[in-house]
């Protein structure tokens, strides 16, 4: 014990001194008397308490006391836990409870836990569910490692061990030494017998006429020895490959490669089967399917040209930039128009550019072959590009502009002026990463356009295909439309000064605006991955539930001039936002990838989001499914030696789950040494003040009684 006092001892001894004056000469010719005696006992007790307070003593107590330690009990409720052959579910959750009583006959104090996914506490075992999609047992470690301030007495896991979600089970191991881990293993050590696709590697965009290597990773588990086969079907379920391989189980992987050369422009869908175990149990994981988005090694363009102008040089040269583009470009007069003609309406085209054309000079020749013309395009399957310029004969013009259900008008001349325009919201629909914010902001800084002609009203504002518009007081009308009409692809840009958007925007902060906006177009005409940049895919298109998903993707760029920094995965079910996962970029593979685990079951849609400071845009959106059956199905055994190694590492045991029982004369009472320091203040003391008024109301009551009052 000991005691400290108030360090102002100048205060303490004046107040002393002061208070024995005061009661010498207050009282010095009063002792005499008994009443007195009395009145002076109270206030020389008063005067010392209160001279007691101003010393204000602390008295300090040291000690220690014995504590017992909790332990914490971990009860893996995965799906795994369900399927082994022994014990039952019931048998299971009885087998627990009965063990947990054993350990309060002993007295110990403890808390139960269920972990799979993540952990909750438990107060009735019979309550678990067992439906857990994945099993981590680091959980269980990072809370026993974050609560610094409680100390166990040790760790009893039920479990069978089978780790497929967090770190592996041996990086447990030296991080553990501070709490005894003990395991009760559950299970048999001979893995059920399961054949699964793996993982399907395989390019996410190609060129026709090139090899594409699929690569399919088959493995197994249980002990097997057998031969199965492993198909490749096309989108039709047509059969183009097949390999006859053996495998052995034990968890060990096969790799298959299926060389073969898409010729269908667009995407292409494949999918990988692999025939059944006889005792398998799980089968929903013995067939996938892929997408392969196929652009052609060269497109045909016809650049058709009826009178040269500022446009048509800038056209012809973005096209050429391209890289894979064979252009044919056709400026058709008097002399040369049948033979052109007939060298234009024999080749097969992807794009059809319309450039000032037609002209007064040729109208009435493209008004008498426009039946051939659409009979061509529908065809060949090509697509329509428009762009006016300023000696467009509309009249023969709408012969063609029918041919995609728009119909112009003539614009009169006060008001075919430079006219304010700007994008539309739906110009986001195409997913492009130079679309930025401040493209549709900043309208006030595009270069004003002339129209060329007015559309009628089935192109207003809310038409799904408009996405650029004229905004002016007296004139409104559409910019660009763009559509599909029978498979037919068409875009119309309702200017005859294309060329401002490059000329006048050269120095400024949207000089990418032609180029930009061209790419968008021509590569949607061209189906080069729709309109969008990017090409992401899968590796495959069903999952089971926990499975790890590995999302790829690249640009359909072929100059790869696009890069993505910053962007995000963001998971919705039933357009229920579920969470987001960070997308990088791959420098050897030159790719953009993401992993995360499968979330719920069910049709799971993705969106590819590129972060441009506050603002986010999507470049890219898919679906994969998640089915009902789970990871937990595909390792269905007792990983027996890793929980050894886990319990002897930590000083604790490891038992079998027949042997529960045995663990329970190794579960004792862990007692710590737990020292404390007590502290008594007479100040803070409610005791001590109240004695102080209870004895002042004593000697005031004394003092009335006696008559001094």
């Amino acid at each position: 014990m000991k005691i400290q006092i108030n360090s102002a001892y100048d205060l303490i001894i004046i107040t002393i001194i002061v208070s024995i004056l005061v009661v010498y000469f207050s009282y010095r010719y009063s002792l005499s008397s008994s009443e007195n005696s009395v009145l002076i006992f109270f206030r020389v007790l008063i005067s010392a308490l209160l001279i007691l307070l101003i010393f204000n003593p602390v008295i300090e107590k040291k000690g220690s006391n014995k504590i017992s330690l909790p332990w914490h009990i971990y009860i893996d409720e995965s799906l795994s836990m369900k399927y082994h052959k022994q014990p039952s579910e019931l048998a299971y959750k009885q087998g627990i409870q009965n063990f947990i009583e054993k350990i309060k006959e002993k007295n110990i104090d403890f808390e139960v836990f269920s972990f799979g996914s993540d952990i909750d506490s438990i107060i009735d075992i019979f309550d678990i569910s067992l439906d857990g999609n994945s099993t981590n047992l680091g959980l269980i470690f990072d809370e026993v490692n974050s609560d610094y301030q409680q100390s166990l007495g040790g760790l009893i896991i039920f479990t069978d061990g089978q780790i497929n979600q967090g770190p592996p089970l041996q990086e447990f191991y030296d991080s553990v030494g501070k709490v005894p881990v003990y395991t009760i293993g559950v299970g048999d050590t001979t893995p059920m017998l399961d054949v699964f696709i793996r993982s399907i590697d395989s390019p996410p965009l190609s060129v026709k006429g090139q090899n594409v290597n699929i690569d399919v990773i088959i493995s197994s588990t249980g002990n097997i020895n057998e031969r199965v086969n492993v198909n490749l079907f096309d989108g039709k379920n047509k059969l183009i490959g097949s390999k006859l391989i053996t495998i052995y189980g034990q968890g060990e992987n096969e790799i298959i490669r299926f060389q073969i050369s898409p010729d269908k422009i667009g995407e292409n869908h494949f999918s990988v089967k692999c025939s059944a175990l006889s005792d398998e149990i799980n089968i929903h994981n013995n067939q996938q399917k892929i997408k392969i988005h196929v652009m052609k090694d060269q497109y045909n363009i016809a650049l058709v040209t009826g009178a040269p102008n500022y446009n048509t040089r800038l056209i012809k040269n973005f096209l050429h930039e391209q890289g894979n583009n064979n252009i044919d470009h056709y400026i058709m007069n008097q002399k040369n128009f049948n033979q052109k003609l007939k060298d234009f309406l024999e080749k097969k085209y992807e794009v059809i550019i319309f450039d000032n054309n037609p002209v007064t000079s040729n109208a009435k020749k493209w008004e008498s072959v426009a039946r051939v013309f659409a009979k061509k395009i529908i065809s060949h399957s090509s697509s329509f590009f428009i762009i006016p310029g300023p000696e467009v004969d509309l009249v023969s013009l709408n012969k063609y502009l029918k041919i995609i259900d728009v119909e112009a008008e003539i614009v009169n001349e006060d008001l075919k002026t430079k006219t304010d325009w700007r994008f539309l919201d739906s110009w986001h629909s195409f997913n492009s990463l130079g679309n930025e914010k401040s493209l549709l902001d900043n309208y006030d800084a595009y270069p004003p356009q002339i129209p060329s002609f007015k559309l009628d009203n089935k192109f207003r504002a809310g038409s799904n295909t408009t996405y650029a518009k004229y905004f002016d007081g007296e004139f409104e009308s559409p910019l660009l439309v763009m559509g599909e009409k029978q498979q037919i692809r068409y875009a119309l840009w309702n200017s005859i000064d294309l060329a401002s958007l490059k000329y006048m925007l050269s120095n400024s902060d949207l000089n990418y605006l032609f180029e930009n906006s061209m790419r968008k177009i021509s590569n949607w005409l061209m189906k080069k991955s729709d309109s969008r940049e990017f090409v992401f895919r899968t590796d495959k298109n069903s999952y089971q539930h926990g499975e790890l998903i590995s999302l790829t993707g690249v640009s359909s760029d072929l100059s790869d001039n696009i890069k993505i920094n910053d962007a995000v995965v963001e998971l919705y079910h039933n357009n229920q936002y579920i969470s987001s996962k960070p997308l990088l970029y791959d420098l050897n593979d030159k790719s953009y990838k993401s992993k995360f685990w499968a979330p719920k079951p069910g049709l799971i849609d993705y969106k590819i989001k590129v972060n441009k400071g506050i603002d986010s845009y999507q470049v890219n959106s898919g679906t994969f499914k998640v089915q009902e059956s789970h990871i937990e199905l595909n390792k269905i055994f007792l990983n027996k030696n890793k929980l050894i190694n886990l319990s002897e590492k930590s000083g604790g045991t490891f038992k079998n789950w027949e042997n529960r029982n045995e663990m329970v004369s190794e579960i004792k009472d862990v007692k710590i040494m737990e020292y404390y320091v007590s502290f008594f203040t007479f100040r803070n003391n409610y005791f001590y003040v109240s004695l102080i008024f209870i004895l002042l109301s004593l000697e005031w009551f004394y003092r009335k009684k006696i008559g001094l009052i």
